[in-house]
């Protein structure tokens, strides 16, 4: 005959099997309890972390068009401003300004600077210009423009104070070619240009493909733009060529240049390790001014930075 109750063991009172069956039933519903709960607070966590993460990609998202609204801002300004190389500070002065539900903070900055004063072709003491800022604290500069084509000066310099190169050999002539002009009388806003020397030799293809090549460029010559456009020459033919690079980074005083692109307007047949780098020149090809925004914006805890080369 069929019965609820279990089997009953001999020896076994009816009553002790009934509490043994109940006994296990609450330890198997507080388990099932247990089970749920667990449940319950994981999928609450889970509810929480993709709130959390939601609104994250959002701030993120609006930090990115912050900072892109920096850029904006900075490049009315730039367009505002006559001769960017005439900045008496280098990045030029910071701005931080409120926009949306965040804030950026952008500059920009140079790729050169520019005589104060006149310089006179005797003048051994020391160069006055708008700003040495990002200069490194000694090394070479390039006095005017394209010293390839017989209109530059290459200065070497010892020492700088906040407007002055100091410690001056003039009319610099490169071991190897004769690249180089001698010392020389400029006017006040004759452009100064920082000068770096090429590692490696025969680093551009004859194509126009994006390459990778490095300077040799001390740690605090950030003169050089994180992306831009240099001037490279050769030093025995005296041929130079303009060449733009889309990144770069900088480590035990070496810079390596990213994406670099050719086919700007002349390319030369050669370029070896020691010949000398500057920033973008004024040699009568457009464009010859050159400036780097860097914009950084801000929203709840998303920070997003973005760069932009612009040029004159």
């Amino acid at each position: 005959m069929f019965s609820i109750y279990p089997t009953k063991k001999p020896g076994e009172s009816r009553m002790t099997t009934t509490m043994n069956a109940r006994g296990a039933s609450l330890i198997a519903a507080i388990f099932i309890i247990v089970i749920l709960g667990f449940m319950g607070v994981m999928f609450v966590s889970m509810i929480g972390t993709g709130s959390l993460t939601a609104v994250n990609d959002l701030q993120s998202a609006q930090a990115l068009y912050v900072a892109e609204g920096g850029l904006e801002f900075d490049q009315r300004s730039l367009a505002q401003n006559l001769d960017w190389y005439r900045s008496t500070t280098d990045p030029i002065a910071t701005t931080t300004l409120n926009l949306g539900s965040g804030s950026f903070t952008v500059r920009s900055n140079l790729s050169a600077t520019m005589l104060r004063k006149r310089l006179l072709a005797t003048e051994v003491a020391s160069i006055t210009v708008y700003t040495t800022d990002r200069f490194p604290s000694a090394g070479m500069l390039q006095i005017s423009d394209d010293a390839g084509l017989g209109n530059g000066e290459f200065v070497r310099y010892t020492g700088k104070t906040a407007t002055t190169f100091t410690g001056l050999t003039r009319g610099v002539t490169y071991v190897g070619g004769t690249l180089g002009q001698p010392a020389t009388t400029y006017g006040r806003g004759t452009r100064v240009y920082p000068v770096a020397t090429l590692l490696t030799p025969n680093p551009l293809p004859a194509n126009c493909n994006p390459v990778t090549i490095t300077l040799s460029v001390t740690v605090a010559n950030n003169k050089f733009l994180g992306a831009g456009t240099i001037n490279v020459y050769n030093r025995a033919t005296l041929d130079s060529e303009e060449i733009f690079y889309s990144g770069s980074s900088t480590a035990a005083g070496v810079m390596t240049l990213t994406g670099v692109q050719r086919c700007l307007n002349v390319i030369i047949a050669t370029i070896n390790a020691g010949d000398p780098v500057t920033p973008i020149n004024n040699d009568g090809v457009f464009p010859d001014s050159e400036a780097e925004m860097v914009s950084s914006g801000t929203v709840g805890n998303a920070l997003r930075i973005v760069r932009k080369v612009v040029q004159r």
